[in-house]
């Protein structure tokens, strides 16, 4: 898997984030413009209808039956699309109602649980573009510290060790792989092992030629360094 294979995996979880959280925005927006047409009344739950089994345990969940009056006098039957275990609600119970005036038979709950849409929507819209939009910016950020240490780190020869695979790090179930290399630490004056970036495709066969490697390490931290391995996107 190339950097560019790598990017658009977070490019797509990016725009399903962004997209989630357009359908969030206007399921909101339909809401609170019927809301603002329609007339408040109060209707009384009188059943409780069960759906289908919810998770892995297979527990039926319920959606309550409203009924409401609206103002010409004439009785309403509503059932939301929503369900939830244990019950959200309780026969008798009464609850608020927003009906259209002119189609007295369309209405919705008062409350957050007519918002729930919204909230799915949102919460998705929310991850997906916290995780496409934070691979984005931790490579910005790693490319400027890299140009930094590129132009004022203090550049040694590092003797190439091994290339190791990180375990811990999967993308698209591939995981990256990385170049350990051991040079003089131009801070302390004895020998450090050094860790290239992630690198997508396995770059052994490219190694045989490559046994030195250019580190550039911070003259202040020597944690922060730079392995540069640029000779593997000519490859």
């Amino acid at each position: 898997m190339k950097r560019s294979s790598v990017s658009l995996v977070f490019n797509i979880f990016l725009a399903v984030g962004v997209l989630m959280l357009v359908i969030a925005a206007v399921i909101s927006y339909s809401i609170q413009k019927f809301d603002a047409g329609a007339v408040k009344t109060t209707g009384h739950v009188v059943d409780l209808i069960q759906r289908g089994s919810s998770g892995s345990r297979g527990g039926s969940t319920y959606s309550p039956v409203v009924i409401y009056t609206d103002n010409k006098g004439q009785e309403h039957r509503y059932t939301p699309s929503f369900s939830s275990n244990p019950p959200g609600y309780k026969v008798g119970e009464f609850v608020g109602i927003y009906y259209d005036p002119k189609n007295p038979d369309e209405a919705k709950m008062v409350g957050w649980s007519e918002y729930i849409g919204a909230m799915i929507a949102g919460g998705l819209g929310f991850v997906f573009g916290a995780i496409g939009l934070g691979y984005h910016l931790v490579r910005r950020r790693n490319s400027r510290r890299h140009a930094q240490l590129l132009q004022s780190g203090q550049l040694i020869q590092a003797d190439f060790l091994s290339v190791e695979v990180n375990r811990f790090v999967h993308v698209n179930h591939r995981h990256p792989f990385y170049i350990r290399c051991e040079g003089k630490n131009p801070l302390t004056g004895r020998k450090s092992s050094f860790k290239s970036g992630f690198i997508w495709s396995d770059p052994t066969p490219y190694m045989a030629l490559h046994k030195k490697l250019d580190v550039y390490v911070d003259q202040q931290n020597d944690r922060r360094y730079y392995v540069d391995i640029s000779f593997l996107e000519k490859n």
